[in-house]
């Protein structure tokens, strides 16, 4: 999945997170971010969502602000993702309450939430709350998020990236994916 930036931008990413005191030993977000947008693609009904940019709010709580501010830095920094056709942006927000996230909602037109690790669970179940009024797709780079409440989500086993698919709270959002990606997927029911 590196391959999608390349070895170097996949490095230069991962230098960055790491430098930020952001990049824990299980998580290669050089290989599991790219892995978690292209996942998206093989959404059966990814092409009823919308049109144009595809714009992911990554979320965090206030504690969290610098590592989300350095991470979007370096999303941005990379070359241009795509999912299909649509380009991905990238819009940091710092959670405070679900009406200040709704309101970020709209007027970013965010179609996913991406939550930031280690943020704790009464936040992740707000903002899955805010998720599900949307219908928009929660992400997450833990798998504690996705066994317990997110869709979608990517860990890594090994140096692979590993998808994790949550199919009850992805079919609460209205995301199905393909027989062949939940053969590959570890899916949780």
């Amino acid at each position: 999945m590196s391959n999608i930036f390349g070895r170097r931008a996949a490095a230069v990413l991962t230098c960055a997170l790491l430098a930020a005191g952001w990049a824990r030993a299980d998580i290669d977000f050089g290989t599991a971010l790219p892995a978690l947008i292209k996942i998206l693609a093989y959404d059966v009904n990814f092409d009823a969502r919308g049109v144009g940019p595809f714009t992911v709010l990554v979320v965090n709580e206030p504690s969290q602000a610098k590592q989300r501010d350095e991470l979007v830095t370096a999303l941005k920094a990379l070359a241009a993702l795509k999912i299909k056709t649509r380009p991905v942006a990238w819009v940091s927000y710092e959670y405070r309450d679900e009406a200040g996230l709704q309101a970020e909602i709209d007027r970013s037109h965010a179609a996913a939430l991406l939550v930031v690790p280690g943020m704790t669970m009464p936040v992740v179940k707000s903002v899955w709350d805010v998720a599900q009024d949307n219908q928009l797709y929660a992400l997450a780079l833990e798998a504690q998020m996705v066994e317990q409440l997110l869709p979608v989500g990517v860990t890594m086993s090994g140096d692979k990236p590993q998808i994790i698919i949550n199919e009850k709270s992805a079919k609460a959002v209205g995301v199905r994916f393909d027989t062949a990606v939940l053969r590959v997927a570890r899916v949780v029911q």
